[in-house]
């Protein structure tokens, strides 16, 4: 079974047009969600462009394949966009889900049911259905595209048994409404777990004063990207030429995908000790022994060197496979100089859109 994700043209059309026009400067709104009302909130699109860039290198690398509404395809296609490239060799491919409307009418119902978390939303969202009835137009234009759209892509995930990538202002949304996506997704749970660890890192090697505390958070696939390319259409194609980087951790995914689409317990619990078993590696990496067995962390022309005291088998098991490959992800940097490149590509270093990006993807440890 090809490990596929549904993803948003929504996305791909923000994403083509920050590669062809550039970082735009001004505001997107995201909708906030607090007791009995919902708000909207202005945060720079930019950031937003990228975010969803990066979602995008991330499962070009990493997915046998994207699967995108065909009938909105137009979104992004009528552009000449660097992304085209992944289209033609097949890895983004538009599918005609709205062909069987009758397979998702139902379970999207349902879905909107649980978005609708509070009276404010279902108040608004009965304002859209009833004014698209009327005069096929909505009341509310971004609640419509975040929420009701969101809601049909996550019934096409759903009865096409898909993984999703939501657009980054549907993120946000699903988060603030508390709606939550299934958690038997692979990539996703490799890539949360590439993020903790990387952050553990971070921790251990810069500490966690309560004033000095952000950290680049870059994702581990775009940053590696980043490293390789030297101009902006650069990023799609490295992205593509690095799928053959990562062969085995796509098959690995796959395989780790089955079992959890087939709720495999024993299998399950394999791939989390391999997991379990880089967290250990990197803890000693960086000196984090068990009580009474302290390690010690060398530190030399960027690679860390696991002391006497590391578990021999366990430190021998990470250095090949899948294992080697997500230890390399971690300790490749810590981003910060790939997200000082990346906004030079866009002229923006040392600008107020540089400054928003890069608070955009920090984090306090």
């Amino acid at each position: 079974m090809a490990q596929g994700v549904v993803s948003d043209n929504w996305s791909l059309q923000d994403i083509s047009s920050l590669l062809v026009s550039g970082m735009d400067d001004s505001s997107a709104d995201e909708i906030i969600v607090k007791d009995k009302s919902h708000s909207y909130n202005p945060i720079s699109f930019a950031s937003v462009q990228t975010e969803a860039l990066f979602d995008f290198i991330t499962d070009l690398v990493l997915r046998d394949e994207i699967l995108v509404e065909e009938r909105f395809t137009h979104a992004w296609t009528a552009s000449n966009s660097p992304i085209l490239k992944a289209k033609e060799l097949g890895v983004v491919r538009s599918y005609p889900f709205l062909n069987e409307p009758e397979k998702l009418a139902l379970p999207k119902s349902r879905i909107i049911e649980h978005m609708c978390s509070n009276e404010s939303l279902k108040k608004s969202h009965q304002e859209n259905v009833t004014s698209w009835k009327e005069t096929q137009q909505v009341t509310h234009p971004l609640l419509s595209a975040t929420m009701w759209g969101g809601a049909g892509m996550c019934a096409r995930s759903f009865v096409y048994e898909k993984s999703y990538t939501p657009h980054p202002l549907r993120k946000r949304f699903f988060v603030n409404s508390g709606f939550m996506l299934p958690a038997g997704d692979a990539l996703h749970q490799v890539t949360s777990f590439l993020n903790d660890e990387q952050m553990k890192v971070s921790k251990k090697i810069y500490g966690t004063d309560s004033l000095y505390s952000l950290f680049i958070n870059m994702p581990a696939i775009p940053l590696r990207v980043i490293q390789d390319s030297s101009s902006i259409p650069q990023l799609i194609e490295v992205a593509l030429e690095m799928r053959s980087d990562f062969l085995n951790l796509r098959e690995w995914l796959k395989q780790f995908q089955n079992a959890l689409s087939n709720d495999d317990i024993n299998e399950i619990n394999n791939y989390r000790k391999q997991l379990d078993s880089v967290s250990q590696n990197v803890s000693a990496k960086i000196g984090l022994g068990a009580t009474g067995k302290p390690v010690t962390m060398e530190a030399g022309m960027g690679i860390f060197k696991i002391a006497t005291q590391a578990n021999p088998i366990n430190a021998l098991k990470n250095q090949f496979g899948v294992r080697a490959t997500l230890n390399k992800l971690i300790f490749g940097s810590n981003g910060k100089p790939e997200m000082r490149k990346f906004v030079k590509m866009f002229d923006q270093h040392n600008t107020a859109i540089g400054y928003d990006i890069e608070r955009h993807f920090t984090k306090n440890t």
